[in-house]
């Protein structure tokens, strides 16, 4: 069987090339109507992944933007007068203020993952749910 004869047997119309098998246990046609929903719920989920992963770059390349001008605007009231203990405790102020907001990033980001990891495993809950009912 060469590629090309391969290739055909899959095609739409696998319920002609199998037309000729007497007493075939299988219901071709709901059979490659099950396999072609299966195919589509898989590529949904995936499409869903990827515009999560998508959104969660524009996040991070926002947060980064963000970050470096925070980081600016630290150097600059550093760099402000004031005396050597003010300074440390302007920096020590600063610096907890950037952790929590990093922290609070962080999570969202997590939140952003989680919610796409679930949307894309709740398309396929659903196909899976489906086809064993249709079996």
């Amino acid at each position: 069987m060469s590629q090309n004869d391969f290739m055909k047997f899959f095609d739409p119309d696998l319920a002609k090339n199998l037309s000729g098998f007497n007493g075939f246990p299988l219901d071709i046609n709901a059979f490659t109507e099950n396999q072609r929903k299966n195919f589509q719920a898989f590529t949904e989920a995936g499409q869903q992944a990827m515009e999560g992963i998508q959104a969660i770059v524009q996040k991070q390349s926002e947060l980064m933007s963000q970050m470096t001008e925070d980081n600016s605007a630290i150097a600059h009231e550093i760099m402000a007068d004031g005396t050597p203990e003010q300074k440390i405790a302007k920096q020590a102020d600063l610096m907890k203020k950037n952790y929590e907001k990093s922290i609070a990033n962080m999570k969202e980001i997590s939140d952003m993952l989680g919610k796409s990891n679930q949307e894309a495993t709740d398309i396929i809950n659903k196909r899976v749910t489906a086809s064993l009912t249709e079996v």
